[in-house]
């Protein structure tokens, strides 16, 4: 069986990349904690995500027509503070990412 992959690197986008990409982050990174992974949780714009190195990026769904041809894994939030939500989407993408 492998083993898990070191590190996600996961970029949080809004409009400005200064208000609810800033809450996503801090609320990814409380789940995070709790899953036990390991991580680096970056915020910006969603014009950002083109180019991100990221290994998965999340948005709220308004944005999603944005970020949708980035590299990375596209994740689309609902509701920001909703951590049942939030818990769930991480847990199955990193799961399938290997990263838990």
């Amino acid at each position: 069986m492998a083993g898990k992959k070191n590190r996600v690197n996961i970029l949080t986008v809004c409009g400005v990349g200064s208000g609810s990409s800033l809450i996503l982050r801090m609320y990814v990174e409380d789940v995070l904690e709790e899953l036990g992974a390991n991580y680096k949780v970056a915020a910006g714009q969603a014009s950002e995500a083109k180019g991100t190195s990221a290994d998965i990026v999340m948005c709220a769904e308004e944005f999603y027509s944005v970020v949708k041809d980035s590299p990375a894994r596209v994740v689309t939030i609902h509701s920001f503070t909703d951590k049942d939500e939030l818990r769930r989407k991480l847990r199955e993408v990193l799961t399938s990412m290997g990263y838990i």
